[in-house]
Protein backbone atom coordinates (compact mmCIF):
# COMPACT_ATOMS: atom_id res chain seq x y z
CA UNK A 1 0.00 0.00 0.00
CA UNK A 2 2.00 2.86 -0.77
CA UNK A 3 -0.58 4.84 -3.39
CA UNK A 4 -4.42 5.80 -2.23
CA UNK A 5 -6.76 8.02 -3.95
CA UNK A 6 -8.66 9.56 -1.25
CA UNK A 7 -12.06 11.24 -2.22
CA UNK A 8 -14.53 13.25 -0.50
CA UNK A 9 -16.08 16.75 -1.18
CA UNK A 10 -15.49 18.18 1.90
CA UNK A 11 -12.38 20.03 1.96
CA UNK A 12 -12.67 20.28 5.93
CA UNK A 13 -13.00 16.15 6.15
CA UNK A 14 -10.67 15.32 3.12
CA UNK A 15 -7.48 17.48 4.25
CA UNK A 16 -8.28 16.50 8.20
CA UNK A 17 -7.95 12.51 6.72
CA UNK A 18 -5.29 13.29 4.52
CA UNK A 19 -3.19 14.65 7.58
CA UNK A 20 -4.04 11.85 10.20
CA UNK A 21 -3.19 9.25 7.29
CA UNK A 22 -0.09 10.90 6.42
CA UNK A 23 1.54 11.01 10.37
CA UNK A 24 -0.20 6.84 10.69
CA UNK A 25 1.60 6.18 6.99
CA UNK A 26 4.30 8.16 6.82
CA UNK A 27 5.16 6.34 3.27
CA UNK A 28 1.88 6.62 1.94
CA UNK A 29 1.28 8.63 -1.02
CA UNK A 30 -2.05 10.01 -1.45
CA UNK A 31 -3.77 11.76 -4.34
CA UNK A 32 -7.14 13.48 -3.09
CA UNK A 33 -10.06 14.69 -5.40
CA UNK A 34 -13.20 16.53 -4.08
CA UNK A 35 -15.75 14.65 -6.77
CA UNK A 36 -16.12 11.45 -9.15
CA UNK A 37 -14.72 13.36 -11.93
CA UNK A 38 -11.65 14.68 -10.36
CA UNK A 39 -11.15 10.80 -9.24
CA UNK A 40 -11.16 9.53 -12.68
CA UNK A 41 -8.67 12.01 -14.15
CA UNK A 42 -6.86 11.34 -11.29
CA UNK A 43 -6.53 7.77 -11.74
CA UNK A 44 -6.10 8.05 -15.55
CA UNK A 45 -2.85 10.03 -14.53
CA UNK A 46 -1.30 8.25 -11.77
CA UNK A 47 -0.50 4.71 -11.97
CA UNK A 48 0.95 3.69 -8.92
CA UNK A 49 -2.33 4.10 -7.23
CA UNK A 50 -3.60 0.68 -5.81
CA UNK A 51 -6.34 1.59 -2.99
CA UNK A 52 -9.26 3.96 -2.94
CA UNK A 53 -11.07 5.96 0.08
CA UNK A 54 -13.81 7.46 -1.03
CA UNK A 55 -17.27 8.42 -0.06
CA UNK A 56 -20.13 6.80 -1.11
CA UNK A 57 -22.54 9.67 -2.05
CA UNK A 58 -20.57 12.96 -4.29
CA UNK A 59 -22.37 15.80 -5.54
CA UNK A 60 -21.70 14.70 -9.75
CA UNK A 61 -22.10 10.57 -9.30
CA UNK A 62 -23.51 7.89 -7.44
CA UNK A 63 -21.02 5.73 -5.59
CA UNK A 64 -22.00 2.72 -7.02
CA UNK A 65 -21.45 4.06 -10.59
CA UNK A 66 -18.17 5.66 -9.86
CA UNK A 67 -16.83 2.18 -8.30
CA UNK A 68 -18.22 0.63 -11.53
CA UNK A 69 -16.32 3.25 -13.48
CA UNK A 70 -12.87 2.75 -11.71
CA UNK A 71 -12.82 -0.90 -11.83
CA UNK A 72 -13.59 -1.10 -15.62
CA UNK A 73 -10.62 0.81 -15.90
CA UNK A 74 -8.33 -0.71 -13.35
CA UNK A 75 -10.25 -3.86 -12.30
CA UNK A 76 -7.23 -4.64 -9.66
CA UNK A 77 -8.01 -1.36 -7.46
CA UNK A 78 -8.80 -2.14 -3.83
CA UNK A 79 -12.20 -0.15 -2.91
CA UNK A 80 -12.90 1.15 0.68
CA UNK A 81 -15.84 2.92 1.11
CA UNK A 82 -15.74 5.34 3.98
CA UNK A 83 -19.43 7.49 4.60
CA UNK A 84 -22.04 8.63 7.12
CA UNK A 85 -23.86 6.41 6.28
CA UNK A 86 -25.63 3.55 8.15
CA UNK A 87 -27.98 2.01 5.96
CA UNK A 88 -27.27 -1.82 5.28
CA UNK A 89 -28.31 -1.20 1.57
CA UNK A 90 -25.65 1.41 0.92
CA UNK A 91 -22.60 -1.15 1.93
CA UNK A 92 -24.74 -3.86 0.10
CA UNK A 93 -24.89 -1.81 -2.94
CA UNK A 94 -21.35 -0.39 -2.41
CA UNK A 95 -20.10 -4.58 -2.65
CA UNK A 96 -21.71 -5.33 -5.59
CA UNK A 97 -20.78 -2.88 -7.14
CA UNK A 98 -16.95 -3.78 -6.55
CA UNK A 99 -16.19 -2.05 -2.73
CA UNK A 100 -13.88 -4.54 -1.01
CA UNK A 101 -15.36 -3.01 2.23
CA UNK A 102 -17.33 0.11 3.96
CA UNK A 103 -16.37 1.69 6.92
CA UNK A 104 -18.42 4.48 8.50
CA UNK A 105 -16.86 7.66 9.23
CA UNK A 106 -17.04 7.58 12.76
CA UNK A 107 -13.82 5.12 12.84
CA UNK A 108 -10.65 6.15 14.06
CA UNK A 109 -7.69 6.57 11.72
CA UNK A 110 -6.31 3.70 13.46
CA UNK A 111 -9.36 1.52 12.57
CA UNK A 112 -8.61 2.64 8.70
CA UNK A 113 -5.74 1.86 8.32
CA UNK A 114 -6.24 -1.47 10.35
CA UNK A 115 -8.82 -2.20 7.31
CA UNK A 116 -6.86 -0.77 4.99
CA UNK A 117 -3.83 -3.43 5.81
CA UNK A 118 -7.00 -6.30 6.18
CA UNK A 119 -7.98 -5.45 2.62
CA UNK A 120 -4.74 -5.61 0.94
CA UNK A 121 -4.23 -8.66 2.84
CA UNK A 122 -7.60 -10.38 1.57
CA UNK A 123 -8.90 -10.41 5.45
CA UNK A 124 -11.73 -9.01 5.58
CA UNK A 125 -15.10 -11.08 5.08
CA UNK A 126 -17.04 -10.64 1.91
CA UNK A 127 -20.68 -9.85 1.37
CA UNK A 128 -21.75 -12.10 -0.94
CA UNK A 129 -25.23 -10.80 -2.79
CA UNK A 130 -28.09 -12.88 -3.70
CA UNK A 131 -30.88 -12.62 -5.79
CA UNK A 132 -33.34 -11.42 -3.29
CA UNK A 133 -30.73 -8.44 -2.66
CA UNK A 134 -30.40 -9.69 0.77
CA UNK A 135 -26.57 -10.34 2.54
CA UNK A 136 -26.23 -14.32 2.01
CA UNK A 137 -23.78 -14.06 4.88
CA UNK A 138 -26.63 -13.56 7.39
CA UNK A 139 -27.08 -16.86 8.43
CA UNK A 140 -23.41 -16.98 9.09
CA UNK A 141 -23.50 -13.90 11.20
CA UNK A 142 -26.22 -15.13 13.60
CA UNK A 143 -24.13 -17.88 14.27
CA UNK A 144 -20.85 -16.12 15.11
CA UNK A 145 -23.55 -14.37 17.24
CA UNK A 146 -24.38 -17.38 19.12
CA UNK A 147 -21.01 -17.72 19.48
CA UNK A 148 -20.37 -15.14 22.10
CA UNK A 149 -20.23 -16.10 25.77
CA UNK A 150 -23.63 -14.54 27.92
CA UNK A 151 -21.44 -11.94 29.01
CA UNK A 152 -20.42 -10.60 25.44
CA UNK A 153 -23.84 -11.05 24.32
CA UNK A 154 -24.83 -8.43 27.12
CA UNK A 155 -22.28 -6.33 26.30
CA UNK A 156 -23.08 -6.25 22.64
CA UNK A 157 -26.74 -5.72 23.69
CA UNK A 158 -26.04 -2.08 25.20
CA UNK A 159 -23.08 -1.51 22.22
CA UNK A 160 -26.21 -1.68 19.83
CA UNK A 161 -27.64 0.55 22.31
CA UNK A 162 -25.33 3.34 21.78
CA UNK A 163 -23.72 3.05 25.31
CA UNK A 164 -19.73 3.79 25.38
CA UNK A 165 -17.70 1.76 27.96
CA UNK A 166 -18.17 3.48 30.54
CA UNK A 167 -21.96 3.44 30.55
CA UNK A 168 -21.27 -0.10 30.05
CA UNK A 169 -19.21 -0.80 33.16
CA UNK A 170 -21.44 0.90 35.02
CA UNK A 171 -24.85 -0.85 33.52
CA UNK A 172 -22.88 -4.29 34.39
CA UNK A 173 -21.07 -3.30 37.31
CA UNK A 174 -17.96 -4.18 36.41
CA UNK A 175 -14.44 -2.15 35.38
CA UNK A 176 -13.94 -0.40 32.33
CA UNK A 177 -10.94 -2.67 31.48
CA UNK A 178 -12.82 -5.65 31.29
CA UNK A 179 -15.43 -4.06 28.76
CA UNK A 180 -12.68 -3.04 26.50
CA UNK A 181 -11.35 -6.67 27.27
CA UNK A 182 -15.04 -7.37 26.05
CA UNK A 183 -15.25 -5.48 22.99
CA UNK A 184 -12.05 -6.67 21.68
CA UNK A 185 -13.01 -10.13 22.01
CA UNK A 186 -16.76 -9.30 20.10
CA UNK A 187 -14.79 -7.61 17.43
CA UNK A 188 -12.75 -10.68 17.15
CA UNK A 189 -15.45 -13.33 17.31
CA UNK A 190 -17.30 -11.66 15.01
CA UNK A 191 -14.04 -10.38 12.06
CA UNK A 192 -15.25 -6.83 12.20
CA UNK A 193 -12.78 -3.82 12.95
CA UNK A 194 -15.53 -1.55 15.13
CA UNK A 195 -18.39 -0.86 17.10
CA UNK A 196 -20.45 0.05 14.21
CA UNK A 197 -19.55 -2.96 12.27
CA UNK A 198 -20.74 -5.04 15.16
CA UNK A 199 -23.81 -3.59 15.82
CA UNK A 200 -24.78 -4.12 12.14
CA UNK A 201 -23.36 -7.60 12.31
CA UNK A 202 -25.92 -7.92 15.30
CA UNK A 203 -29.34 -6.18 13.56
CA UNK A 204 -28.48 -8.02 10.49
CA UNK A 205 -28.00 -11.46 12.19
CA UNK A 206 -31.51 -10.75 13.70
CA UNK A 207 -30.86 -11.51 17.47
CA UNK A 208 -30.55 -7.72 18.21
CA UNK A 209 -33.40 -6.58 15.88
CA UNK A 210 -33.20 -5.39 12.54
CA UNK A 211 -31.25 -2.40 11.55
CA UNK A 212 -33.48 0.84 10.90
Amino acid sequence: MTAVLLVDDHAMFREALALALANAVPTLTLHPAANAQQALEVLEHHDSITNVIMDYYLPDMAGADLLRRMRQRRSQLRVLVLSASQDPEDERRAREAGAQAFMNKSASCQELVAALDAMNDGALPSHRVVANGASATTQDEAALLLTLTPRQQEVLRLMCDGLRNKEISERLSMTEKTVKTHVSAILAALGVLNRTQATLVARRGGVFGRPT
